[in-house]
């Protein structure tokens, strides 16, 4: 199975797993398959912007939507620029909310240790300083989650490997796993919102919205026709008056 062409199908996996940890606030650790994609060699590997004879490769791909998509395509595998921070993108967004789904977790410095020190390694492997930046800001968020526990462990009556309640040093008033979780996702959705463009309406769509304007103009000028008819209908008519003869009494004593 090509594990680099499926690592959207990866990543979708995982998403499922961190909703399903913080359903149930159970510890269902993911950062394994996360350290996975990192350690592909298509990652190190100088990423292609051009085909041969200096045209584009066919497998280019602009504006890639990992949460559309299952698989990338088969030629030039995670070998673009565009392919290759799409996807580094998507695992660090899931591991920083891997580590905030356990920051108040007793064991959270033991288990965020294998995450930075796979992290510091990235580091020094990659040229790229997007992708050290994203990487740096996980190790920060590991160092400052793990220092938390540190010193709210130390208060702990028993050992943290006999703590049997996952969230032991959770502040009260604070949010739950399963809040955060929808919290993150709701910003998530708005960060993704804001940054689509704008559709531009098809000429088709235009056409369409003309003849909606015109056919409403139409109903309103009928509409005012009909209300003028039965103004006109509703006014009273005249009537007309009947003039009385008048007799002339000289005429009739002519007539006998």
């Amino acid at each position: 199975v090509p594990v680099a062409r499926f690592v959207p199908l990866r990543l979708h996996c995982v998403r499922l797993l961190q909703q399903l940890a913080a359903s149930t606030e159970t510890f269902i650790p993911t950062s394994s398959l996360l350290m996975g994609v990192l350690d592909l060699k298509e990652i190190s590997m100088k990423p292609q912007r051009e085909g041969r004879g200096g045209n584009k490769s066919k497998s280019a791909v602009r504006g890639l939507r990992l949460p559309l998509i299952l698989k990338l395509p088969k030629d030039g595998t995670l070998r673009t620029t565009e392919q290759l921070d799409s996807v580094l993108k998507e695992t660090f967004v899931l591991l920083n909310r891997e580590v905030d789904l356990y920051r108040y977790s007793p064991g959270v410095p033991e288990f965020t240790f294998a995450i930075s020190q796979r992290l510091r390694k990235f580091n020094k492997e990659m040229n790229n300083g997007r992708w050290r930046a994203y990487s740096k800001g996980t190790i920060e968020l590991c160092e400052k989650y793990s220092a938390f526990a540190m010193n709210g462990r130390s208060t702990l009556p028993d050992a943290p490997k006999d703590v049997k309640r996952l969230e032991a040093l959770k502040p009260t008033g604070t949010p739950s796993m399963r809040e955060r979780y929808e919290s993150a996702i709701a910003k998530e959705k708005r960060l993704e919102a804001a940054a689509q463009p704008k559709m531009k309406k098809s000429d088709n769509t235009r056409v369409g919205d003309e003849k909606k304007r015109k056919g409403d103009k139409n109903q309103q000028q009928q509409q005012e026709g009909s209300g003028e008819d039965a103004d006109a209908k509703s006014r009273p008519s005249k009537k007309r008056k009947n003039k009385k003869a008048v007799v002339n009494q000289a005429d009739l004593k002519n007539v006998d």
